[in-house]
């Protein structure tokens, strides 16, 4: 989806604040990251000393989870457990209704692909998320791609 057609007015007054957004990522990313941390360190033992196979496999775990987890929080209940916390909702950005299995793995994807670019995805990455900062419906990149906004519940 595009950036056209813009969300209707009454929606704009609801819409998240990047700070908001940041904590819910935040809290998402502790509530992924601590069991993945322990099952990476049960695969491959201290992770400084991992091979290459070991490597790949706790990266193919960590995305694969992260990727399950965001599409389908947001495809069931409309909000991954950060956002409930901080009562946002992601919508569909022309009307309000909840967004589709296949928008959310969209949503859901485009920062992960932008990560994975190398030398340069911790970069790619940001941009995907600062874009929200400077557009005028604060719509990420993945946002944008998804045809979603985050409000306010």
């Amino acid at each position: 989806m595009s950036d056209f057609p813009p969300p209707p007015p009454a929606s704009t007054d609801r819409l998240a604040s990047i700070g908001q957004r940041a904590l819910a990522q935040l809290i998402d990313s502790v509530i992924i990251g601590i069991p993945l941390f322990f099952v990476s360190t049960a695969i491959s033992g201290d992770l400084t000393d991992a091979d290459s196979g070991q490597l790949l496999l706790v990266t193919v775990l960590w995305l694969g989870v992260s990727l399950f987890y965001n599409t389908a929080m947001i495809a069931i209940y409309g909000a991954t457990i950060g956002k409930r916390v901080m009562k946002l909702m992601v919508v569909n950005r022309v009307d309000g209704s909840a967004v589709s299995w296949t928008y959310a793995a969209v949503r859901a994807l485009i920062p992960t692909v932008a990560g994975l670019v190398p030398v340069i995805g911790l970069a790619a990455n940001l941009v995907v998320y600062l874009r929200a900062v400077f557009h005028p419906i604060r719509q990420g990149l993945h946002d944008a791609a998804a045809g979603t906004i985050v409000v306010r519940r």
